[in-house]
């Protein structure tokens, strides 16, 4: 398993843009627990609390040290360690929605997973910044939100 800390490579670590949180959070009851384990800037837990979720839990702890067993995790990880995040979540059978690259559909840790979905939406988001497009589009990797989804499907446009 992974040791880290908290100070990720800053490049890899960019604040989830309100309108990915509203595309995942449409699917998401109000009253569930979300834990949000990527801290960044702290701005997460307020954007969400905003769209009427306030059962967040959010700390500037390091994710691999730490688990919440009752909760969705949904957030953005930083790509550098998206394989260990999944992996611990996974392995722990925590449900996700995690905003990765669509290129991590390519990964042997996704690929042929029949439990694992994908939200995509029609264009990118756009990343607070310095309004950075990343050179990728990044979407919603969802595992265990079948019941949240209302569908089967392997992949939900948009």
């Amino acid at each position: 398993m992974l040791s880290s800390n908290l100070s990720w490579i800053k490049k890899d670590d960019y604040t989830t843009p309100k309108d990915a949180w509203e595309d995942i959070l449409q699917y998401i009851p109000k009253q569930e627990k979300l834990w949000l384990p990527f801290y960044n800037d702290g701005e997460c837990e307020t954007i969400v609390k905003s769209l009427g979720y306030e059962n967040v839990e959010h700390y500037k702890k390091d994710f691999f040290s730490y688990d919440i067993h009752d909760a969705l995790v949904i957030d953005n990880p930083p790509y550098s360690c998206k394989k260990e995040v999944i992996e611990k979540l996974k392995m722990r059978g925590i449900p996700f929605a995690l905003l990765l690259p669509l290129h991590t559909l390519e990964r042997n840790y996704v690929y042929g997973d029949k439990d694992m979905q994908v939200i995509i939406k029609k264009g990118k988001y756009v990343f607070r910044e310095g309004n950075m497009r990343p050179p990728f589009k990044a979407c919603w990797f969802c595992w265990g939100f079948q019941a949240y989804l209302k569908s089967e499907d392997y992949i939900i446009w948009i």
